[in-house]
């Protein structure tokens, strides 16, 4: 139909005045509709760039009753008249290839004065069906269609009915399609997704549509909407994909439900105005890996480049954490030693194992490694994490000075050896990575043999679950090894602990068991498009704590093999990933925290679609699997991915010159875009610091370099907070200038190779040897980097 040379026009509709076309329903009562009554349209172009999808355009003016819309005018030129009112609709569209259409409406009202209304372009789709698999990201992923389960916050399955072995996945009352294509409608604004995109992949004709827009405009964040109705039963099976300005919700979502929106509509006076821009794409996809690329590949085409503030460089982050831990989150008495979250706190949440506690939680100690902090991390292993074995070689979720505490919220002090597995999986990869680490740095004689008998028992214990069942489920009876709860991709960590089981006890079952189920839960799952259940107290909602384990398993498993299978495997699950990513520098309120300090929100986390808010990292590691990734790949976009979220990580550490918070080595949890928890975007509790992010931030600063480069191309690339480039090159050296623009020093760490080296995986726990430099406040340096370095 279209030319595959490049093409790029400009098409002005600016048609005559004509008879608009006019459509008014009501759903029910008070519940007002976005899809289209009578087929109408407005006459695009766009038009025939949709046609092979079934897919149509609709320019609107809406009147709001009780935040639904009541009447609802179409375009079907460029002139529409409801009610006593004239309005204006002035599009501009452009085409730069095949799949791609940049379109941009003046919406005006020329006349009248219109109360309680707005704006909105719809696409339509007809022919539809519920094979499609719907997308909004960090929001919607195949719509969502899952069990419900209604129950307030923190949730846990209870009812045996709801819990079967072959368990489908099961979410609360996040926001969905249904299952069957019965009407409903999700309602969400720009504030709710990672990129203000929708859209779906189209299995049978395999082709995919993305819908992009900005944020917001004067009136606040625009509304996304999308609106079904495809039940058997139904004649006209449809969908509608709605941006409207402004963002008008009946409900909105909360935590694990809805509740009135409290959105403003705006009362219009002849002369006002407002611009909308679109991206959108209809393009071939062989599979839903084809698809999350292409999502990969536009999810900054609107909104371009964000930018970077430099604020604390890694060093003295990670410093000021590492002190602030060793003052308040470790205890000591007559009995007993250890890190935990919350010394002396009651809720056993502050003294949980693998997941969100130890040997994560020490691991930053480790690091750092004076003396003081590795006798501390002696104690809390022998103490604390290794008491906290069950005979079965899994571990329990909590254990507060030999208490033991089951994962169920409400029944943790009698269901207490129900736990998630992924805690077993945590304490095997990062226990072996903490073993890995006290050997490198010549400490192997405070490794007592105990400790490696229980993380290989740990991984007998996960082999045993595994020929049990054929997966890891979700919650399991770690005495017994009876599943309590199956189902979930949280086992998709467990390829990256078995890995280094296997190389650490020369045990080869171990690497064929971690490829075996790494390539289980890619195959039905990942590539399937689910990926959830990780944390503990979301159910199995599709979550980015899961995609960020699963790609952590498929670098470790290269990293052992050296097998491309795995880096394939892993771009997927990058570009998977980047959904829940944010992907601009979202534009918090006046006067929130957040906009007086110049926060970039680019490269924070949303955390799942049942936790709808973003957070500084991912839960709990730090980012360097990106990097390796890069390296393997020479994926400048993931490079771009890498250093959204290595570098704005530092943001939310507080230092003396942070202007977010002052709070030494204090993290907020929060990057609050979204109104799920209120009207508190871009908010800071300043009484709250979370250890878990406290971690990930620690970890992003010391196990990432400050500087990457090739000795012997052009790859550069600066995730440190200061300034760096290439001021020289010759045959035997690079030379680097540096420079430290904050208000503390800096020691910068730097990785240097060639382009065939990159080619090669990393040493575990390599970050100890790279090349360190220090640079005063204020002070630009020259490094000469030799090329054999």
């Amino acid at each position: 139909m279209y030319s595959k040379k490049k093409l790029t026009f400009l098409f002005a509709i600016l048609f005559i005045i004509g008879n608009p076309i006019f459509s008014q329903q009501m759903q029910e009562e008070n519940k007002g509709s976005w899809l289209p009554l009578h087929g109408e349209k407005t006459q695009s172009a766009a038009n025939e760039f949709l046609q092979n999808l079934d897919g149509r355009i609709r320019l609107l003016v809406t009147g709001y009753k009780n935040n639904l819309p009541a009447n609802t005018a179409c375009f079907e030129k460029n002139i529409v008249k409801i009610n006593d009112c004239k309005w204006q609709a002035q599009t501009t569209i452009s085409r730069t290839n095949n799949d791609e259409l940049t379109c941009i409406v003046k919406f005006k009202l020329l006349s009248g004065d219109m109360k309680a209304s707005g704006v909105a372009l719809a696409i339509d789709f007809n022919s539809w069906t519920t094979n499609n698999y719907v997308f909004a990201p960090a929001m919607l992923y195949g719509g969502n269609r899952f069990k419900i389960l209604t129950m307030q916050y923190p949730p846990y399955i209870r009812n045996a009915n709801d819990k079967p072995l072959d368990i489908p996945v099961t979410t609360t009352n996040i926001l969905h399609l249904n299952p069957d294509g019965s009407h409903t409608k999700v309602e969400m604004n720009t504030g709710n997704v990672a990129t203000p995109m929708m859209g779906f992949f189209d299995p049978q004709k395999r082709r995919g549509f993305l819908l992009l827009t900005d944020q917001c405009t004067r009136f606040g964040n625009n509304g996304l909407i999308v609106e079904e109705d495809a039940a058997v039963n139904t004649s006209h099976k449809q969908i509608s994909f709605v941006v409207n300005a402004p963002g008008i919700r009946k409900e909105k979502y909360v935590m694990c439900g809805r509740e009135a929106s409290g959105d403003k509509t705006v009362d219009w006076k002849a002369g006002e105005e407002i611009t909308l821009r679109f991206k959108i794409y209809n393009f071939d996809a062989a599979d839903l890996p084809a698809f999350f690329e292409k999502a990969f590949f536009v999810r900054k085409a609107l909104s371009g480049q964000n930018e970077f503030s430099n604020i604390t460089p890694y060093s003295e982050a990670a410093a000021l954490i590492v002190e602030m831990h060793n003052k308040n989150k470790w205890f000591e008495n007559d009995t007993t030693a250890y890190y935990c979250s919350k010394p002396g706190d009651s809720s056993p949440y502050a003294y949980q194992i693998g997941w969100s506690g130890l040997p994560i939680f020490s691991f930053p100690q480790l690091i750092s490694g004076t003396p003081e902090q590795l006798g501390r991390v002696v104690k809390s292993f022998d103490n604390m994490l290794f008491t906290s074995q069950a005979p079965s070689g899994l571990f329990y979720a909590a254990n507060h000075n030999g208490t033991i505490y089951g994962d169920p919220h409400g029944q943790m002090q009698t269901l207490t050896n129900i736990a998630m597995i992924r805690r077993s999986m945590e304490v095997l990869y990062f226990g072996i990575k903490s073993l890995d680490l006290l050997k490198k740095k010549n400490h192997a004689d405070l490794i007592d043999p105990k400790w490696e008998r229980r993380l290989r028992k740990c991984a007998d214990a996960l082999t045993q679950v595994w020929l049990k069942y054929g997966q890891f489920g979700q919650f399991i009876n770690v005495d017994n090894l009876e599943m309590d709860i199956n189902g979930s991709t949280a086992g998709g960590y467990a390829g990256a602990g078995l890995a280094l089981a296997s190389v650490y006890f020369n045990e080869p079952k171990y690497l064929d068991l971690a490829k075996a189920t790494t390539r289980y839960y890619y195959q039905h799952h990942f590539s399937k498009g689910y990926a959830g259940g990780s944390p503990a107290e979301i159910l199995q909602a599709p979550d980015s704590e899961s995609l960020a384990n699963m790609l952590e398993a498929c670098i470790v498993l290269f990293d052992v093999t050296g097998e491309e299978e795995w880096i394939e495997k892993a771009k997927f699950i990058t570009h998977y990933l980047s959904t829940f990513m944010v992907s601009y520098d979202y534009q918090f309120p006046a006067e929130s925290a957040m906009q007086k300090a110049g926060t970039h929100a680019a490269g924070s986390i949303m955390a799942s679609a049942q936790n709808n808010h973003s957070a500084p990292g991912y839960y709990i590691l730090p980012g360097d699997m990106l990097l390796k990734l890069y390296r393997a790949t020479g994926d400048e976009k993931i490079a771009a991915l890498y250093k959204d979220q290595t570098h704005n990580v530092i943001q939310y550490v507080g230092a003396p010159y942070n202007p977010l918070r002052t709070q030494s080595g204090f993290v907020t949890e929060r990057v609050q875009i979204s109104d799920w928890e209120g009207n508190n975007q871009g908010f800071v509790d300043y009484g709250d610091s979370n250890t878990a992010w406290e971690i990930l931030a620690a970890l992003s600063a010391t196990m990432n370099p400050g500087i990457y480069l090739h000795t012997d191309d052009s790859t550069f690339l600066v995730m440190d907070h200061v300034e760096a480039k290439i001021v020289e090159r010759s045959k035997t050296s690079v030379v680097v200038s540096i420079t430290n623009p904050t208000q503390y020093d800096a020691t910068v760490s730097i990785l240097s190779e060639t382009a065939a080296e990159a080619k090669q995986p990393l040493p575990l726990n390599g970050f100890i040897n790279w090349k360190k430099v220090n640079v005063k406040s204020g002070e630009t340096k020259l490094v000469h980097i030799e090329k054999s370095e």
